[in-house]
């Protein structure tokens, strides 16, 4: 019970008390303990209050109408016979039995409604925290949903650049292999050289090359790709590269014959920032382009790829 509480419980027992003091002195100067009647009238703010704070309102209630009552008993010259009598007076002990019942039953109901209201609180916590997560189910539903989404267009995006490169000419497989270094890489710009001899021809091209758009149709020139194609490996620019220069070239090699057939020449990539693994990864797409340019070499220029790779290494 807080202080305030104590303090309006206090306050209205105390007018209660001040109320039955006066209407009993008034009404009988010379004997404030009314023996002649059976019941003392102070008993009804009492059980009134006992009802209403339970022992809270008991006792002050009792305490402060008494007190009263001995005081103004005192002042007109009583000897305090009157209360002692009022303290065997079979009606007054009903009366504060009765008191001391209606508090007690009071305050088995403010236990009552105390667990009430715990159990009021709990639940009402309990319900905000399934509404939480009934709001985080819907969260994560939507999220599920939009992956759902988003996988569903990656799915059917693999599958048609993997349809492009196993049986597409060329060409579209070329420019397929440029979107997968886009997506891989982050490559912006790029282009595909099919490579017989010294001998080149662009199979397809993505983004602007450099500032003015210029791309060197011969990508012979670019150090890059040269080292590239002399390491058979993915090669990032070196130290000494120029703007003409490629940022990242990767070889085209066939698995058979293993000459190097075509070059993928990648620009706006960081060469710095590329891990061992987004190499590896250049690598395999260049494999997956390797049989599209087997193909088309061997129908444009009609040799076997042993020549050709005895021709890559004269011309390097």
């Amino acid at each position: 019970m807080s202080i305030s509480d104590r303090a309006i419980v206090i306050a209205e027992a105390g007018g209660a008390a001040a109320l039955v003091v006066a209407v009993v002195a008034i009404a009988s100067p010379g004997d404030v303990w009314l023996l002649d009647l059976g019941l003392h009238p102070m008993w009804l703010p009492i059980i009134v209050l006992s009802a209403r704070y339970a022992t809270r309102g008991l006792f002050p209630a009792l305490g402060l109408t008494c007190g009263g009552l001995i005081a103004v008993d005192l002042v007109q010259g009583g000897a305090l016979a009157g209360f002692v009598a009022r303290t065997r007076n079979p009606a007054d002990l009903i009366a504060l039995t009765t008191a001391v019942l209606v508090a007690w039953v009071a305050m088995l109901h403010e236990s009552r409604m105390r667990r009430a209201t715990r159990r009021l609180l709990e639940t009402t916590e309990a319900q905000r925290q399934a509404e939480d997560n009934v709001h985080a189910l819907h969260a994560s539903l939507g999220y599920l949903r939009s992956r759902h989404d988003r996988l569903d267009v990656s799915l059917g995006l693999w599958r048609n650049l993997a349809s492009r490169l196993e049986r597409g000419d060329a060409a579209d497989a070329a420019r397929a292999a440029l979107e997968l270094c886009e997506v891989r890489a982050g490559a912006q710009a790029g282009v595909v050289q099919l490579r017989d001899g010294s001998r080149h021809s662009t199979l397809a091209g993505r983004g602007q090359w450099s500032a003015n758009g210029a791309r060197s149709t011969d990508l012979e020139d670019d150090a890059t790709v040269r080292a590239a194609v002399l390491s058979r490996q993915v090669s990032p620019a070196g130290p000494g590269s120029t703007e003409l220069d490629c940022d990242v070239a990767v070889p085209v090699i066939d698995d058979d014959s293993g000459a190097v057939v075509g070059v993928i020449a990648l620009r706006c990539v960081s060469p710095g920032s590329m891990r061992p693994a987004d190499l590896r990864d250049l690598g395999v797409i260049a494999q997956w382009l390797a049989p599209s340019l087997v193909r088309a070499l061997r129908r444009q220029f009609g040799k076997a790829l042993g020549d050709a790779q005895g021709k890559n290494e004269v011309s390097l």
